[in-house]
Formats: C-alpha cells, structure tokens, sequence
C-alpha cells in the first residue's frame, strides 16, 4: 500500500518506518468527530481542527486556509500497518534525547498496550491538508495523535491500526 518514516526523537535521525498494509474500513466522519478522543481527553471538530493548525505552523510553516466544507471532502479510514525500528539501541536514545515525562509515558504505554487497546493513533496525508492551504505532496503523511502510542507499540514488536485522514480523490490507495 505505502510506507512512510515518522521521526520519533526531536533533532535526530532515528525513525520509525510504517508500512499501511490494508483498509480495514471507512469510518463515518460525523461518527469519527463525535467520538475520537485526543490524547483521551478531547474530542469534536475544534480540537482536531487545533493539532492540524500545528501541523501548518511547525511543519508546513504556511497558514491554514481553513474550508468549512472541509469536513465533506476527507474521508477516514482504519489501517493496519506493521512498524520497524530503524536502531536497535532505541531505548537507551529515548532514554537519553527526550524529557523524562515523554519517556516514563512511553514506559507505561507498553505496560498498558499489552493488556488492552489504547486507541488508534491519528494520522494526515498531506493531499488533506492541501484542500486547507498546504504545501505539502499529495502523499506525505502526518500524524496528529498518537505518537507515544505508536512509539510504544513499535518497542513491544506490536502492530497497531491507525486512522488516516485523506481526502476523497485518496492520496493513499
């Protein structure tokens, strides 16, 4: 389907390669907005209009040209992925490049991981983001939520679904 590598650690090269293996089905958008929580604690069209603002000032450096039709022309989508480490001293690199906080969560993610499903981390392709003022290549993926979940899952050789915006005409097939 389609690779990608998503920086785990701030100012360094250390990635986390993720294939999206397959769809394993559309969800309702009004459904997706209602009840998607961020980070367990928010949810609705104002917080995930938030997190994507950040993508366009940290990211994209560009303004967001906001499309209230916005919601109408993405579609989302459950995939399955399978994750790879590109190191295997990724431990001792979290341990020593990233706040003490960001660690000990991404610690006890893998503790709770095993006994039940946390979610499905957020992700965004940049064909979604170029309806809203992006500049970003059709199939670039960002993500939105998720990424010590995703982080934690990798170190417990797990493979978790993830959540892709995208918009109709998909950049991701």
């Amino acid at each position: 389907m389609h690779n990608f590598k998503q920086k785990i650690i701030p100012n360094s090269s250390t990635t986390l390669e993720v294939q999206l293996l397959s769809d394993i089905k559309n969800i309702n958008v009004d459904d997706f907005l209602k009840s998607y929580k961020i980070s367990n604690m928010w949810k609705g069209k104002f917080f995930i209009k938030r997190i994507i603002k950040k993508i366009f000032k940290y990211q994209l450096i560009t303004n967001i040209n906001w499309n209230n039709n916005f919601w109408q022309l993405i579609t989302i989508n459950l995939i399955s992925t399978n994750l790879q480490l590109d190191t295997d001293d990724i431990t001792l690199q979290l341990k020593n490049k990233i706040t003490k906080k960001r660690f000990n969560d991404i610690e006890k993610y893998k503790k709770i991981l095993i006994k039940k499903d946390m979610g499905s981390p957020l992700y965004i392709t940049g064909k979604a983001l170029n309806i809203i003022g992006g500049n970003a290549k059709n199939n670039e993926i960002f993500i939105l939520d998720g990424s010590r979940r995703i982080i934690a899952s990798a170190l417990s050789n797990l493979n978790p679904n993830i959540l892709l915006i995208d918009s109709l005409d998909r950049a991701i097939e």
